[in-house]
C-alpha cells in the first residue's frame, strides 16, 4: 500500500472525498515516475508529518500564492531536497521539519543533538546551509550536496 493509498475504508473514504472535493476534478492523481521512491524516502526521513507537508505544499502551492504573489513550488528546488534526503541521517529525537519559502523553495529545519538549529534552504541551483553549534552559514551549488552533508554531518 503507498501513502497515497486511503487508508480509511472505502466507504468513509469515499463519504469523505464527496464532501470535500470538487466533483468536476478527478479524485485519482497521476502518479509520475519515481514519485513512490520519493514518497517512501520522503516518510522514512521526515515522518509521516513531513510526507504530509510536502504533499501539500506541492498540490497547494503550484500556482502563485499568497496576497503578494509567492512563487510557485520550484521543482528544481524539489530535486535538490530529494538529493539532500538521500545522504542526511536526522539526530533520533531531532523531529526535523520542511517548509515552503516565498520563493518556492523547500527549507528543511532540525535541531543536533544539543538542540541547536540547522538549516537548509534549495533553490533551484544553490542551497543554503546553517548550523548554529558551529557558526556556519554558507552558499552552496546543488552539485555540491552530497559532498558538502558528507563535510558537515560525518561527525555530528
Amino acid at each position: 500500500m503507498s501513502f497515497c493509498d486511503s487508508v480509511l475504508p472505502y466507504q468513509t473514504a469515499l463519504w469523505l472525498s464527496s464532501r470535500t472535493e470538487d466533483s468536476s476534478k478527478p479524485r485519482h492523481r497521476i502518479v509520475a515516475p519515481g514519485d513512490s521512491a520519493r514518497e517512501a524516502l520522503i516518510a522514512r526521513k521526515l515522518g509521516i508529518n513531513g510526507w504530509g507537508r510536502w504533499q501539500y505544499f506541492r498540490q497547494c502551492f503550484s500556482g502563485r500564492w499568497g496576497d503578494e504573489g509567492q512563487a510557485p513550488v520550484s521543482p528544481k528546488s524539489q530535486d535538490a531536497l530529494f538529493k539532500a534526503l538521500e545522504y542526511l541521517e536526522f539526530p533520533p529525537a531531532s523531529k526535523p521539519s520542511l517548509f515552503l519559502t516565498g520563493d518556492g523553495h523547500f527549507e528543511l529545519a532540525w535541531r543536533d543533538p544539543e538542540g541547536r538549529s540547522v538549516q537548509m534552504e534549495f533553490g533551484p541551483s544553490e542551497f543554503e546551509i546553517f548550523i548554529e553549534g558551529s557558526g556556519i552559514e554558507e552558499i552552496h551549488q546543488n552539485s555540491l550536496i552530497g559532498e558538502i552533508i558528507a563535510d558537515r554531518f560525518t561527525t555530528r
